[in-house]
């Protein structure tokens, strides 16, 4: 199974296989320090196929709402080096410090289309329709969040404290073309 924080090209390649929501909340409520969280909410046929293989769905907190939906919750908090030298962290985003103690955080969304276009082939209209119905109000949503987000593409909060990106899971079904290169925030981390 994934690693704490693998997950996002995990995420990337499956939604064409069943329905699920997934938040990463990525804080810096100091200079120097850096807490990730990610919820991912799992329809229960998407549990099933993620735990037919007799993997767990979860290596972090797992529990189940009233619906059948599975909540998978992993948290990881540590020295900004230190969560960008984990290796279980994942791949497709960037960390950096910028003068006057500010930092960039960069979510790389660059291959999202190629990683989740629907297949092409015959009756492929058909799995289309059903699929755009099923993804309906799913989405991966990326959160950053500081003491003052400076500049972002994403959308900032009204206290001005947090940039949000929504990726919706129909995108796949466009082939995710109107998604930028990255999701990037410049911040001043709390104090």
């Amino acid at each position: 199974m994934r690693k704490p924080f693998s997950f996002f090209p995990l995420i990337l390649a499956l939604p064409l296989a069943a329905c699920f929501d997934v938040e990463l909340s990525l804080d810096f409520p100091g200079e120097d320090r850096a807490e990730a969280t990610m919820i991912m909410v799992a329809t229960p046929d998407f549990y099933a196929m993620t735990t037919s293989t007799g993997e767990d769905f979860c290596e972090g907190e797992e529990s189940m709402r009233e619906n059948g939906d599975h909540v998978c919750t992993e948290t990881k908090s540590g020295t900004v080096d230190e969560i960008m030298s984990d290796p279980d962290f994942g791949d497709g985003m960037i960390i950096e410090r910028r003068d006057g103690g500010l930092i960039y955080v960069a979510f790389d969304l660059g291959d999202i289309s190629d990683d989740i276009a629907p297949p092409e082939e015959e009756g492929g209209d058909e799995m289309i329709a059903m699929m755009r119905e099923a993804f309906e109000g799913h989405a991966i949503t990326l959160r950053v969040s500081g003491d003052e987000i400076v500049e972002t593409n994403g959308t900032i909060s009204e206290d001005g404290t947090t940039a949000v990106y929504e990726i919706p899971l129909s995108l796949a079904l466009d082939g995710g073309a109107s998604l930028p290169e990255t999701f990037n925030v410049l911040l001043n981390p709390g104090r």
